[in-house]
């Protein structure tokens, strides 16, 4: 139960913060391809193992692809689906990093969590990325889609 408050307060962290509700709003100038490539890029070089990031991403590519485009408000239908599905990586990008190699011990320790994401066990480091990927998809939603 203690990681789920770590995950929410970074959420309610995130959505709390001016800068992420007023870029929520802008088109991404990366394909929604371009900027998965540079999220996995990223992950990797600051410590997440290839499993991890495997898995990170495929939960990642389920919920953004599951963004319509027949629901993207006007400001939405002005960057289109590509560009909202990618601007969500942008700013985890933004929100995630400056996250660094180096403090390894504490972002590798597993803990026991309810079940969500289809597991129970997650790292440290995969928590903050699910965490500060909610916040993300929710600045998008509320900014590029309708209901």
């Amino acid at each position: 139960m203690r990681q789920l408050v770590i995950v929410f307060a970074g959420l309610a962290l995130l959505l709390t913060q001016p800068s992420v509700v007023f870029s929520a709003g802008q088109c991404s100038p990366k394909s929604y391809r371009e900027a998965r490539s540079a999220m996995t890029s990223r992950l990797l070089a600051t410590g997440f193992s290839k499993a991890q990031v495997g898995f990170l991403m495929r939960n990642t590519d389920r919920m953004t692809s599951a963004l319509r485009s027949d629901r993207l408000n006007d400001n939405g239908r002005a960057c289109g689906i590509d560009s909202a599905r990618a601007h969500i990586l942008g700013c985890l990008d933004k929100q995630l990093f400056p996250l660094k190699r180096g403090s390894n011990v504490a972002l590798d320790e597993e803990k026991q969590t309810e079940r969500f994401w289809g597991r129970k066990r997650f790292a440290v480091r995969e928590l903050l990325f699910i965490g500060q990927f909610h916040g993300c998809l929710g600045a998008a939603k509320e900014y590029l889609f309708r209901g």
